[in-house]
């Protein structure tokens, strides 16, 4: 028999799931470690390195298998976690929008303005970018805080299954003319555009990235009641290659552009077909992890899924702050290469003390939380300060080994002791 995995606290909806698919968590590691990659790309390196075949490469792995796996996966932790209250979950959502903007804040607001008045920047040189447009953005983070109320409210009323996957078809296929709609006043256009994306620096609207999520919620809940997960996988790999298939042909005829605000915009043949990426890059994740003397290598990775958020929001600091050290797109090639290194090792090392600014002003709220999650909201400080001394210790140890737990039976949480970052 199957040794199950423990239990763990997912670090995007704060929710504590059965127990740990480790599918899940190496392809939201390597979702945000992509996304790390081609952000230093995009913003420190010279346009003509985008089109060099390293950073083709990188773009592209940064596509299909970065922001829409991240979004996806958020789904399927509320579909493999126990019952949770709408309140638990709509109060994590908001906070996740409100750390959307205060990223905007640290990342793009104040440097640039300290950059514009010492001269380091130019507004010729950052265009179209101001300090009131980068403390405007609507990027992942809100777009997933918002998405997350969407989901509790959905999962409140109605049980994840063909009800969900009806509804995010609906969604793809709306989108095309509901992406960028305006009513032509600020009443119903300012509150509306991270839903609709009616403004230049709405990045990823609410419509059509929600899709991901919808699908993701019942996929999760399907992978953690599978007898068998590995055959679950691979049939979810065949309908993935179907869609893929789909997809592939639906731009076809659509004939999309392959540019980055195409990608943002997500027209249905690219929803189609990336919904299809995303089934076989986790049934390919699915089959690393169950090769233990490769799954035992990959603590790393693991580490980053744990606090994929901190992740998120530390690397996007370090990038903005960065553009006064190293220009705006000047850097070469190989220069970028490195700044990828320096940035990926930075943020892993600097995140550790983002997860507590995060972190504990959600935890305060746990009162709010099902009761059988308090017990994991509460302990989370000190989880943190504890597994943040022994980053490496997932490396060191049986991935299927049980770990310690207070909990006597069932889907309760646990205090886990020394895990991993």
């Amino acid at each position: 028999m199957e040794a199950r995995p423990p239990v763990t606290t997912n670090a995007v909806t704060g929710l504590t799931g059965r127990e740990r698919i480790r599918a899940f968590d190496l392809a939201l590691g390597l979702a945000v470690f992509f996304m790390i990659l081609v952000h230093v790309l995009w913003h420190w390196g010279a346009p003509w390195t985008w089109a060099t075949p390293m950073g083709f490469a990188i773009s592209f792995a940064a596509g299909p298998t970065a922001a829409p796996v991240f979004v996806f996966l958020m789904g399927a932790s509320l579909g493999a976690a126990p019952p949770s209250r709408f309140a638990a979950l709509a109060a994590r959502g908001l906070w996740l929008v409100f750390l959307g903007y205060v990223l905007n804040v640290f990342r793009g607001y104040i440097p640039a303005t300290v950059g514009l008045t010492t001269g380091v920047i130019t507004l010729e040189k950052i265009a179209p970018f101001t300090p009131w447009w980068l403390l405007t953005t609507v990027d992942l983070h809100a777009m997933i805080g918002f998405s997350l109320v969407i989901i509790a409210a959905l999962h409140s009323r109605l049980r994840p299954g063909w009800g969900w996957l009806a509804i995010a078809a609906g969604v793809a296929v709306a989108a095309g003319s509901l992406r960028g709609l305006s009513f032509g006043t600020p009443l119903l256009d300012a509150p509306l555009t991270p839903f609709l994306g009616s403004a230049p620096n709405v990045y990823y609207a609410v419509i059509p990235w929600v899709v991901y999520p919808l699908v993701g919620t019942v996929f999760g809940g399907m992978i953690v009641r599978a007898a068998d997960r590995t055959r679950l996988f691979r049939r979810a790999a065949m309908v993935g290659s179907g869609l893929g298939l789909v997809g592939l042909t639906m731009i076809a005829v659509e004939r999309p552009g392959f540019d980055v605000y195409t990608y943002w915009r997500q027209p249905i043949s690219f929803v189609v077909a990336i919904l299809g990426i995303i089934l076989m890059w986790l049934a390919l994740c699915d089959l690393v992890t169950r090769r233990l003397w490769i799954d035992r290598r990959l603590g790393v990775v693991y580490g980053w899924s744990n606090r994929v958020v901190a992740m998120y929001f530390t690397h996007w600091v370090i990038v903005g702050w960065g553009v006064g050290l190293v220009g705006f797109r000047d850097l070469g090639l190989g220069p970028v290469l490195v700044a990828m290194v320096s940035v990926v090792v930075a943020t892993t090392y600097l995140s550790h003390f983002a997860v507590r600014l995060e972190e504990w002003p959600w935890q305060r709220l746990s009162i709010l939380a099902a009761p059988s999650q308090r017990l994991s909201i509460l302990a989370g400080p000190w989880q943190r300060l504890r597994s943040s001394r022994a980053p490496w210790s997932w490396a060191r140890r049986d991935p299927t080994e049980p770990r310690r737990s207070l909990a006597p039976d069932g889907p309760t949480p646990e205090i886990r002791v020394a895990e991993g970052p």
